[in-house]
């Protein structure tokens, strides 16, 4: 994809030495349902950056002299054909959100290479982050892994922590877990080429977790305040409303502003002007006021 993910592993891969001979975005819906053709080359980007923005992976691509390409239709014989005629050796992937069929997992000799923000087996899917927060861990991870057929399940190469600390954004947090899967991705690419790349599968379990829906932003008061806080402020990015029930009514919270985690109101919430206080278990969350509904 275009964003701050897929620019920081190219940037750790250009660092590292890593020859690469093509880069490939893909295109959003409205192309892909539309569009005739399955591949197209991308011709330079025509905005300049102002000091200090970091490009995006199609503008650092044709900085490097690299050929660019947005993908419209994995499975279309022309996208094979177009790909095969850069010669891979290996895919490197990083939040890419389209399924890649069997013919192209074939294609580089030696497969394809994923960059996932979890400690897979958990938090398979496509909003490993969102989820990581919605359970309230206090850290995440990155996995290199092998892709397959499925999503996120291939044998994995590498992995590494990543703490999140309180009140952390999701922008901070994927910019921790690009820094680092930039280095893994890299650093796997190094031992594929020595040789000595050695790959585990999955242990049993884990979990898939798809797009979130509107319900998976409510909040529970059977959660710890710092839960609430947290995950409020990691997602917070999205623009959705939080909603939580208390004392017989759904309370709207629009932003997390702090939290006590062993306080105790007395009530199962407080109004002060645009500010709510609620009691969840332990703790009080404090948070800016949208709307009460009994």
């Amino acid at each position: 994809m275009p964003g701050a993910t897929s620019a920081t592993v190219l940037a750790a891969l250009l660092a590292a030495g890593v020859a690469i001979c093509g880069v490939v975005v893909a295109a959003g819906r409205f192309a892909r349902e539309t569009q005739p053709d399955p591949i197209v080359a991308l011709a330079p980007p025509a905005i300049r950056l102002l000091g200090g923005a970091q490009p995006t992976v199609v503008q650092l691509a044709h900085e490097r002299g690299l050929p660019a390409f947005e993908l419209r239709r994995a499975a279309d014989a022309g996208t094979y054909d177009s790909l095969a005629a850069l010669r891979p050796d290996v895919a490197a992937v990083a939040c890419f959100p389209l399924r890649i069929p069997p013919a192209l997992l074939g294609l580089p000799r030696h497969g394809f290479l994923n960059m996932h923000p979890s400690l897979l087996p958990r938090h398979r899917g496509p909003e490993p982050l969102f989820w990581t927060f919605r359970a309230g861990e206090a850290s995440t991870g990155v996995t290199i892994h092998r892709m397959d057929e499925q999503f996120d399940t291939g044998d994995i190469v590498l992995q590494a922590p990543v703490e999140l600390p309180d009140g952390i954004g999701g922008p901070a947090a994927e910019r921790l877990c690009a820094d680092l899967g930039g280095e893994l991705m890299a650093k796997a690419l190094g031992q594929l080429r020595a040789g000595t790349l050695v790959g585990r599968p999955q242990p049993p379990g884990g979990s898939y977790e798809p797009q979130p829906r509107t319900d998976d932003w409510r909040l529970s008061t059977a959660w710890p305040a710092r839960r609430a806080f947290n995950f409020m402020r990691g997602v917070a990015e999205w623009g959705e409303p939080y909603v939580v029930r208390a004392g017989g009514s759904d309370l709207v919270l629009a932003a997390a502003l702090g939290y006590e985690p062993a306080g105790v109101l007395g009530a199962p919430f407080v109004i002060s002007g645009g500010e709510v206080r609620v009691q969840f278990t332990p703790g009080i969350l404090r948070a800016r006021f949208t709307s009460q509904e009994a």
